[in-house]
């Protein structure tokens, strides 16, 4: 369920893909969601002087991204110093597979889109993504959002297994 409604007004994109007929596709729907900025750019190079200049909320990566590859963009995105470094970021598989999916999650893509999109589904993934932030994770080994699927729920009450009472990890033996 959406928590918030999306003000496509205050985003600023960056289309970093490879293939230019469908990164103005995608540069176009942005801009009728009302999208306040961004770029459209072709290779990870152009990407980052163009990060260079300018701050990026909201970036779609190709998996195939000329220069260095996708995952790899995304990775030195997580790396970045501000608040940049936690913008929302979609990774876009022409041929999607396990091992691309998998690498792109453990890079730090909130969504992962595989080809062909509708605006339908890209208007959906969107509207989920950025109306219902997860939480960012800082760690050794991984930057980006919370990689869990599912909502984790935290018992408030009485911790049963302390005390000795009930639960079955808690039962009492008799004597």
């Amino acid at each position: 369920m959406q928590r918030t409604q999306v003000d496509y007004g205050s985003l600023n994109a960056m289309v970093a893909l490879s293939n230019v007929q469908l990164g103005r596709t995608i540069w176009h729907f942005l801009r009728e969601q009302g999208i306040g900025g961004g770029r459209l750019v072709t290779s990870a190079r152009d990407a980052v002087v163009r990060m260079e200049r300018a701050r990026f909320s909201l970036f779609f990566v190709d998996y195939e991204l000329p220069d260095f590859g996708g995952v790899d963009f995304i990775k030195f995105i997580r790396m970045v110093d501000g608040p940049m470094s936690e913008a929302f970021v979609v990774m876009v598989i022409p041929n999607p597979d396990k091992e691309k999916v998998w690498a792109a999650r453990d890079a730090g893509a909130h969504e992962i889109l595989g080809l062909p999109l509708t605006a339908k589904l890209l208007h959906g993934r969107l509207n989920h993504m950025i109306g219902n932030p997860k939480p960012f994770i800082r760690a050794a080994s991984y930057i980006g959002p919370c990689r869990r699927r599912e909502v984790v729920k935290i018992h408030h009450g009485v911790e049963r297994r302390k005390n000795g009472s009930g639960g079955p990890g808690g039962m009492r033996r008799a004597s």
